[in-house]
């Protein structure tokens, strides 16, 4: 049996909802308490992944996890705050930022906006227990992304076809695309751009070889993609975010709920 297949087992073992062979029968069984549906299931519809349809109701889903955890900064967008950000115009799941090149853009997890930044959180459950091999398209070049400075392809360069258990694909594009959206926005001189790396863990990750290298995978990728300023990466886990909310009057009973379903030892 892989990690991954471990973790799934006992994160259904866990589970007291009602499911059959790990999923639940319904969008809703799969929500903490106190959350709707409606908070996020038209953004979830608009964005390619087809979450909803598939892989929304498995309890071991990343789609959930995320939902989870941001519908209700969603639903109180004007009272949250996020590294002395608030008052945020817009929040989005599923939302895209095209590169400007062909294809489907990948989907960001959850987006703030207000007149001073743009928030990504780029989330992950089980992801990280999965080598992946980083791929782009030949597209990725100079000539198709004159937008880019040359530390982007270089950073390309280091990382194409070697194995990670950080998706670092998926970042370098999604940092891409959100270069492409403030070079396009009239305010695109003040406004900051961060793209948010949120996961999870269990509460034994130490013991896990993967988390160990996922852990070592992200403060590489951390120092290298922060040598430039057209885009500012942060990491954390979710318990970290959870800790930061836990003298707020609005958020911390929420997110206790999440504490109490995702926090696991394996």
């Amino acid at each position: 049996m892989t990690t991954r297949k471990q973790f799934e087992q006992v994160i259904i073992k866990k589970s007291d909802r009602p499911n059959k062979n790990g999923y639940v029968l319904d969008n809703s069984d799969n929500l903490i308490n106190g959350l709707s549906v409606d908070l996020f299931r038209d953004d979830l519809m608009q964005g390619s992944g087809n979450e909803l349809i598939s892989k929304f109701n498995a309890l071991y889903s990343s789609s959930a996890l995320a939902v989870n955890n941001f519908a209700i900064v969603k639903k109180h967008r004007n009272d949250f705050s996020f590294l002395d950000y608030s008052n945020f115009d817009r929040a989005d799941f599923e939302r895209q930022f095209k590169t400007g090149l062909s294809g489907t853009p990948p989907n960001l997890d959850f987006t703030l906006e207000n007149k001073n930044a743009v928030i990504a959180f780029e989330s992950k459950y089980l992801e990280p227990l999965d080598k992946k091999k980083v791929v782009f398209k030949d597209s990725y070049n100079k000539s198709n992304l004159s937008y880019l400075n040359d530390f982007w392809f270089n950073l390309i360069d280091n990382y194409v076809d070697k194995e990670h258990f950080l998706d670092v694909a998926q970042l370098i594009k999604h940092s891409i695309g959100l270069i492409n959206y403030k070079r396009n926005i009239p305010d695109k001189q003040t406004k900051k751009v961060l793209l948010v790396y949120i996961f999870w863990t269990p509460i034994n990750s130490d013991k896990f070889s993967e988390y160990i290298q996922h852990s070592n995978e992200l403060n590489k990728f951390t120092d290298n993609i922060n040598k430039q300023s057209d885009v500012e990466f942060i990491s954390m886990t979710y318990n970290q975010f959870w800790d930061l909310y836990q003298n707020n009057p609005i958020f911390n009973g929420h997110f206790d709920k999440l504490r109490n379903r995702y926090s696991i030892e394996i």
